[in-house]
C-alpha cells in the first residue's frame, strides 16, 4: 500500500474482473521497466495504467503485447 493511493486501487479494481487478480509494481530507478520485463515477460496480463513517461510506457506495451 506503500506509494499506492487508495482512490487509485478502487479505480483499478473496477477493471478487474472477477476471478482474475491485480499486480501493483511499485519500481524506482532507470533501468527498472526491463527488470520488470525480465521477471515478468513469460505471464500473459493486460497493463491497465502507468506513470511512466511515455517512451517507457510504450516499450511495456510493445514487451506484453498481444499481438504478433
Amino acid at each position: 500500500d506503500v506509494g499506492i493511493s487508495d482512490d487509485f486501487i478502487k479505480e483499478v479494481r473496477e477493471k478487474v474482473t472477477e476471478g482474475t487478480s491485480a499486480l501493483f509494481a511499485l519500481t524506482s530507478g532507470a533501468t527498472a521497466p526491463d527488470k520488470v520485463i525480465d521477471e515478468l515477460k513469460h505471464y500473459d496480463f493486460e497493463i491497465i495504467s502507468t506513470n511512466l513517461p511515455e517512451e517507457q510506457e510504450q516499450k511495456l506495451r510493445e514487451a506484453f503485447s498481444q499481438e504478433g
